[in-house]
């Protein structure tokens, strides 16, 4: 896998933001479309990063988190009462759609977890180097 300059979130470009309205629409057809429900809209801050979507799908609540300045798309367990660790989950029915209605990447959780160290970090400025040493 190969990171984008962007993919940390530290140091975005002007205008790299994600069109959170649209990226809701899409949620909204999307739960539609597997009889699910969008319950509630994150923006994004400084932390976390992406927008979140949060959806109940059969008694499941589901986290859809999308990056601020790039096209990816991952799925995770709601994070409740302050906590900050991300619990990824794979939604299959809900990664189709999105996908065929966007230009996003579904990251799977295999993807997801892939070791730092071996990933492709190539193409990230000097900054989000910094950022993640430290």
């Amino acid at each position: 896998m190969k990171l984008s300059s962007g993919a940390t979130g530290f140091n975005p470009l002007p205008g790299d933001r994600a069109d959170l309205k649209a990226f809701n629409a899409v949620c909204h057809h999307a739960t539609r479309t597997i009889d699910a429900t969008v319950t509630g809209v994150t923006p994004a801050g400084v932390t976390p990063s992406s927008h979140t979507i949060h959806v109940t799908h059969a008694q499941h609540h589901i986290a859809v988190l999308r990056h601020t300045a790039l096209p990816i798309v991952a799925f995770a367990h709601p994070r409740t009462g302050g906590d900050i660790t991300i619990t990824f989950v794979d939604h299959r029915d809900l990664a189709a759609t999105i996908i065929k209605m966007t230009d996003a990447q579904v990251l799977a959780v295999d993807e997801l977890r892939t070791p730092l160290s071996k990933i492709d970090l190539s193409a990230l400025d000097p900054s989000e180097h910094d950022q993640i040493s430290n």
